[in-house]
C-alpha cells in the first residue's frame, strides 16, 4: 500500500502524539525527561502500536544496494588459485582488478557455496620479524 504525502504527514504526526503523550511518562522507559530517548520496547502495549503505524512507511520495496558489477573476465577460481600459489593475496589480486580489497574473498566465499572453490577461502601469510 503506497501512502500519499498527506497520508504520511498525518502517520508522522499520529506517531508524534502518541509519544508525546504515552513514552513521556512510561513505566517501561527508565530515563529521566531530561534525557528522553525513544525507543520501541516491545512489552509496551503504545510500543507495538507503534510498530505497526512504523510498517506503514516500510511498505516498499527498498532498494539500497548500487547496481552489480559484473565479475571481471579472467578472474576465474583457476587464475586466482594460481596467482594464491605464487604468493600473491587475495588484496592484491583485487586491486589488479580495479575491485575492493576484500572483493576476492568474498567471490571466494561464493564460488565455495557453488561448488567452484574447493579449499580455504582465506590466504594466510606469514611474516617473518
Amino acid at each position: 500500500m503506497k501512502l500519499t504525502k498527506e497520508e504520511r504527514t498525518k502517520l508522522t504526526y499520529e506517531i508524534g502524539d502518541i509519544i508525546e503523550q504515552k513514552c513521556r511518562r512510561c513505566v517501561y522507559n527508565k530515563s529521566s525527561e531530561e534525557s528522553f530517548n525513544v525507543t520501541v520496547c516491545p512489552t509496551c502495549p503504545t510500543g507495538v502500536e507503534l510498530l505497526q503505524l512504523g510498517r506503514y512507511f516500510d511498505s516498499g520495496e527498498r532498494n539500497r544496494r548500487g547496481l552489480k558489477k559484473n565479475t571481471p573476465a579472467g578472474l576465474t577460481p583457476e587464475f586466482v588459485r594460481k596467482l594464491n600459489e605464487q604468493g600473491i593475496p587475495d588484496i592484491e589480486i583485487s586491486i589488479m582488478f580495479d575491485r575492493s580489497g576484500s572483493y576476492v574473498s568474498k567471490l571466494k566465499r561464493q564460488w565455495q557455496k557453488e561448488g567452484l572453490w574447493v579449499g580455504t577461502t582465506a590466504l594466510v601469510i606469514g611474516y617473518e620479524c
